[in-house]
C-alpha cells in the first residue's frame, strides 16, 4: 500500500467540477483509491462518495492506494487534490 498525505488549497473547496476530474483519473488506474477526511473515506473512482468527504480548502487528505501502479495512482490523485481549484 502506498500513501500520501496532502492539503487542499483550491479556494473553494474540491466541488463536482473538480472531483469529476479526479474520478477520471483515478478509473484509469487498475488500483482501488482510496481518499480519506475528517474520518471517512471513499473511493476516488466514485464521485457521489467524494462528494460526501467535505473536502474544504486547509484540510488534510490521505490519498492511498494498493494494487498495479499504486505509487502512480496517489501521486497523480494526490497532485489533482492539491491544484484543483
Amino acid at each position: 500500500m502506498y500513501k500520501k498525505i496532502i492539503t487542499i488549497r483550491a479556494k473553494h473547496g474540491i466541488h463536482t467540477r473538480p472531483a469529476a476530474l479526479l474520478v477520471k483519473t483515478a478509473k484509469t488506474f487498475d488500483c482501488d483509491v482510496i481518499v480519506e477526511c475528517n474520518g471517512k473515506q471513499a473511493s476516488a473512482k466514485s464521485l457521489f462518495k467524494l462528494q460526501t468527504l467535505g473536502l474544504y480548502q486547509g484540510q488534510e487528505v490521505k490519498v492511498s492506494a494498493e494494487g498495479t501502479h499504486a505509487q502512480e495512482a496517489v501521486e497523480s490523485v494526490s497532485t489533482l487534490l492539491e491544484t484543483l481549484s
